[in-house]
Protein backbone atom coordinates (compact mmCIF):
# COMPACT_ATOMS: atom_id res chain seq x y z
CA UNK A 1 0.00 0.00 0.00
CA UNK A 2 2.87 2.34 0.86
CA UNK A 3 4.42 1.77 -2.56
CA UNK A 4 1.09 2.46 -4.26
CA UNK A 5 0.67 5.71 -2.33
CA UNK A 6 4.22 6.76 -3.17
CA UNK A 7 3.69 6.05 -6.87
CA UNK A 8 0.46 8.04 -6.88
CA UNK A 9 2.18 10.98 -5.20
CA UNK A 10 5.03 10.98 -7.72
CA UNK A 11 2.57 10.88 -10.62
CA UNK A 12 0.58 13.77 -9.17
CA UNK A 13 3.67 15.91 -8.70
CA UNK A 14 4.87 15.21 -12.23
CA UNK A 15 1.49 16.21 -13.62
CA UNK A 16 1.54 19.43 -11.61
CA UNK A 17 5.00 20.19 -12.99
CA UNK A 18 3.86 20.01 -16.60
CA UNK A 19 0.76 22.22 -16.40
CA UNK A 20 0.62 24.87 -19.16
CA UNK A 21 -1.96 27.33 -20.41
CA UNK A 22 -3.02 28.46 -23.87
CA UNK A 23 -2.39 32.06 -24.90
CA UNK A 24 -2.64 34.35 -27.93
CA UNK A 25 -0.27 37.16 -28.87
CA UNK A 26 -0.87 39.79 -31.53
CA UNK A 27 1.87 41.77 -33.31
CA UNK A 28 1.28 44.77 -35.60
CA UNK A 29 4.09 46.01 -37.85
CA UNK A 30 3.87 49.34 -39.66
CA UNK A 31 6.20 49.31 -42.68
CA UNK A 32 5.39 51.78 -45.47
CA UNK A 33 8.07 50.56 -47.91
CA UNK A 34 7.89 50.17 -51.68
CA UNK A 35 8.01 46.72 -53.24
CA UNK A 36 10.51 47.09 -56.12
CA UNK A 37 8.80 46.75 -59.49
CA UNK A 38 9.78 43.81 -61.70
CA UNK A 39 12.53 42.75 -59.29
CA UNK A 40 12.80 39.19 -57.93
CA UNK A 41 15.02 40.45 -55.08
CA UNK A 42 11.89 42.05 -53.67
CA UNK A 43 11.42 43.45 -50.18
CA UNK A 44 12.27 41.48 -47.04
CA UNK A 45 10.79 42.90 -43.85
CA UNK A 46 12.29 41.34 -40.74
CA UNK A 47 10.73 41.64 -37.30
CA UNK A 48 11.82 40.21 -33.95
CA UNK A 49 9.10 38.66 -31.82
CA UNK A 50 9.26 38.29 -28.04
CA UNK A 51 6.55 36.17 -26.46
CA UNK A 52 5.77 34.11 -23.37
CA UNK A 53 4.54 31.42 -25.77
CA UNK A 54 7.07 28.62 -26.20
CA UNK A 55 5.22 26.40 -28.67
CA UNK A 56 3.01 27.52 -31.57
CA UNK A 57 -0.34 25.80 -32.07
CA UNK A 58 -1.68 28.12 -34.80
CA UNK A 59 -0.91 31.40 -36.57
CA UNK A 60 -2.55 33.84 -38.96
CA UNK A 61 -0.94 36.63 -40.99
CA UNK A 62 -2.58 39.80 -42.31
CA UNK A 63 -1.28 42.12 -45.05
CA UNK A 64 -2.10 45.58 -46.28
CA UNK A 65 -0.50 46.32 -49.65
CA UNK A 66 -1.40 49.37 -51.71
CA UNK A 67 -1.23 49.21 -55.48
CA UNK A 68 0.93 52.30 -55.91
CA UNK A 69 0.30 55.27 -58.19
CA UNK A 70 -0.38 53.20 -61.31
CA UNK A 71 -1.99 50.24 -59.59
CA UNK A 72 0.37 47.25 -59.42
CA UNK A 73 -1.47 44.03 -60.26
CA UNK A 74 -2.17 41.47 -57.55
CA UNK A 75 -1.12 38.84 -60.07
CA UNK A 76 2.41 40.28 -60.01
CA UNK A 77 3.12 39.34 -56.40
CA UNK A 78 5.03 36.52 -54.77
CA UNK A 79 5.09 36.55 -50.95
CA UNK A 80 6.22 34.21 -48.20
CA UNK A 81 6.60 34.13 -44.41
CA UNK A 82 9.53 32.37 -42.75
CA UNK A 83 10.71 31.73 -39.20
CA UNK A 84 13.09 29.03 -37.99
CA UNK A 85 12.21 25.91 -40.04
CA UNK A 86 8.73 27.23 -40.88
CA UNK A 87 7.92 28.49 -44.38
CA UNK A 88 4.57 29.45 -45.91
CA UNK A 89 3.84 30.83 -49.38
CA UNK A 90 1.19 33.51 -48.90
CA UNK A 91 0.93 34.70 -52.51
CA UNK A 92 2.22 33.17 -55.74
CA UNK A 93 0.95 35.19 -58.69
CA UNK A 94 -2.80 35.16 -57.78
CA UNK A 95 -4.98 34.32 -60.76
CA UNK A 96 -2.14 32.81 -62.79
CA UNK A 97 -3.41 29.76 -64.71
CA UNK A 98 -2.51 27.85 -67.84
CA UNK A 99 -4.74 30.22 -69.81
CA UNK A 100 -3.84 33.42 -67.92
CA UNK A 101 -0.06 33.85 -67.59
CA UNK A 102 -0.35 37.31 -66.00
CA UNK A 103 -2.67 36.66 -63.07
CA UNK A 104 -5.35 38.98 -61.73
CA UNK A 105 -5.30 42.66 -62.68
CA UNK A 106 -6.92 43.82 -59.43
CA UNK A 107 -4.82 46.15 -57.28
CA UNK A 108 -4.09 45.95 -53.57
CA UNK A 109 -4.76 43.93 -50.41
CA UNK A 110 -6.61 45.66 -47.59
CA UNK A 111 -5.97 43.84 -44.31
CA UNK A 112 -6.20 40.45 -46.01
CA UNK A 113 -5.82 37.66 -43.46
CA UNK A 114 -4.16 34.37 -44.36
CA UNK A 115 -5.55 31.46 -42.38
CA UNK A 116 -5.21 27.74 -43.13
CA UNK A 117 -8.80 27.29 -41.92
CA UNK A 118 -10.32 29.90 -44.27
CA UNK A 119 -12.73 28.85 -47.01
CA UNK A 120 -11.28 30.26 -50.23
CA UNK A 121 -7.85 29.84 -51.85
CA UNK A 122 -6.31 33.30 -52.39
CA UNK A 123 -4.83 32.14 -55.70
CA UNK A 124 -8.34 31.88 -57.17
CA UNK A 125 -10.16 34.52 -55.14
CA UNK A 126 -12.19 35.80 -58.11
CA UNK A 127 -13.63 32.35 -58.66
CA UNK A 128 -14.54 32.14 -54.96
CA UNK A 129 -16.19 35.57 -55.00
CA UNK A 130 -17.85 35.60 -58.43
CA UNK A 131 -17.82 32.04 -59.73
CA UNK A 132 -15.47 33.02 -62.56
CA UNK A 133 -11.95 34.37 -63.06
CA UNK A 134 -12.86 37.33 -65.27
CA UNK A 135 -14.94 39.62 -63.03
CA UNK A 136 -12.63 42.28 -61.53
CA UNK A 137 -12.78 43.63 -57.99
CA UNK A 138 -14.08 47.15 -57.44
CA UNK A 139 -11.22 47.85 -55.01
CA UNK A 140 -8.50 46.06 -53.03
CA UNK A 141 -9.04 42.47 -51.94
CA UNK A 142 -10.27 42.06 -48.36
CA UNK A 143 -11.31 39.20 -46.09
CA UNK A 144 -9.82 35.94 -44.85
CA UNK A 145 -8.19 33.49 -47.30
CA UNK A 146 -6.17 30.30 -47.31
CA UNK A 147 -2.51 30.95 -48.19
CA UNK A 148 -1.51 30.21 -51.78
CA UNK A 149 0.83 27.46 -50.57
CA UNK A 150 2.22 26.65 -54.04
CA UNK A 151 5.96 26.20 -53.61
CA UNK A 152 6.55 26.52 -57.36
CA UNK A 153 8.69 28.94 -59.38
CA UNK A 154 6.41 31.99 -59.88
CA UNK A 155 7.24 31.96 -63.59
CA UNK A 156 5.59 28.56 -63.96
CA UNK A 157 3.00 28.39 -61.18
CA UNK A 158 -0.64 27.66 -62.06
CA UNK A 159 -3.79 27.11 -60.05
CA UNK A 160 -3.63 23.30 -60.31
CA UNK A 161 -0.22 23.02 -58.59
CA UNK A 162 -0.24 21.33 -55.14
CA UNK A 163 -0.47 23.50 -52.03
CA UNK A 164 2.24 22.29 -49.67
CA UNK A 165 3.78 25.41 -48.06
CA UNK A 166 1.10 26.41 -45.55
CA UNK A 167 1.01 28.12 -42.15
CA UNK A 168 0.78 24.71 -40.48
CA UNK A 169 4.57 24.48 -40.99
CA UNK A 170 5.00 26.77 -37.96
CA UNK A 171 3.11 24.53 -35.53
CA UNK A 172 5.30 23.22 -32.75
CA UNK A 173 7.96 25.91 -33.19
CA UNK A 174 9.02 28.49 -30.60
CA UNK A 175 7.75 31.87 -31.92
CA UNK A 176 10.53 33.88 -30.32
CA UNK A 177 13.13 35.36 -32.63
CA UNK A 178 13.19 36.77 -36.14
CA UNK A 179 10.31 36.49 -38.61
CA UNK A 180 10.68 37.49 -42.27
CA UNK A 181 7.91 38.62 -44.57
CA UNK A 182 9.12 38.70 -48.18
CA UNK A 183 7.28 40.22 -51.14
CA UNK A 184 8.36 40.63 -54.74
CA UNK A 185 6.68 42.18 -57.78
CA UNK A 186 7.56 40.04 -60.80
CA UNK A 187 6.08 42.07 -63.65
CA UNK A 188 6.76 45.61 -64.87
CA UNK A 189 4.14 48.26 -64.26
CA UNK A 190 4.09 50.01 -60.89
CA UNK A 191 5.59 49.82 -57.42
CA UNK A 192 3.24 48.51 -54.78
CA UNK A 193 3.74 49.46 -51.13
CA UNK A 194 3.80 47.16 -48.10
CA UNK A 195 1.82 49.39 -45.75
CA UNK A 196 1.68 47.05 -42.76
CA UNK A 197 1.36 43.46 -41.64
CA UNK A 198 0.14 41.57 -38.62
CA UNK A 199 1.15 38.29 -37.01
CA UNK A 200 -1.16 36.52 -34.58
CA UNK A 201 0.20 33.56 -32.65
CA UNK A 202 -1.68 30.96 -30.61
CA UNK A 203 0.36 28.69 -28.41
CA UNK A 204 1.37 27.17 -25.10
CA UNK A 205 2.77 29.13 -22.15
CA UNK A 206 4.37 27.31 -19.19
CA UNK A 207 2.49 28.05 -15.98
CA UNK A 208 5.06 29.53 -13.53
CA UNK A 209 3.05 28.46 -10.48
CA UNK A 210 3.31 24.82 -11.49
CA UNK A 211 7.03 24.79 -10.71
CA UNK A 212 6.39 26.32 -7.29
CA UNK A 213 3.78 23.68 -6.55
CA UNK A 214 6.21 20.97 -7.58
CA UNK A 215 8.87 22.32 -5.21
CA UNK A 216 6.29 22.62 -2.43
CA UNK A 217 5.47 18.94 -2.82
CA UNK A 218 9.06 17.71 -2.55
CA UNK A 219 9.24 17.91 1.29
CA UNK A 220 6.15 15.69 1.50
CA UNK A 221 7.78 13.20 -0.85
CA UNK A 222 10.98 13.25 1.24
CA UNK A 223 8.95 12.63 4.41
CA UNK A 224 7.17 9.66 2.84
CA UNK A 225 10.48 8.16 1.73
CA UNK A 226 11.93 8.55 5.23
CA UNK A 227 8.82 7.00 6.80
CA UNK A 228 8.97 4.07 4.38
CA UNK A 229 12.57 3.32 5.39
CA UNK A 230 11.77 3.53 9.11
Amino acid sequence: MKNANLTATLAALLCIGTVARADTTNYNFSVGLAIPDNDPNGLANRQVVSSAIVQITNITVSLTVSGGASGAWNGDYFAYLSHSSGYAVLLNRPGKTASNPFGYSDSGFNNVTFNDAATGDVHTYRYTLFGNDTTPLSGPLTGSWRPDGREIDPAFVVDTDPRTALLSSFRGLDPNGEWTLFLSDLSAGSDGVLVSWNLRVWGVVPEPSSHLLLLAGLPMLWWMLRRRKA
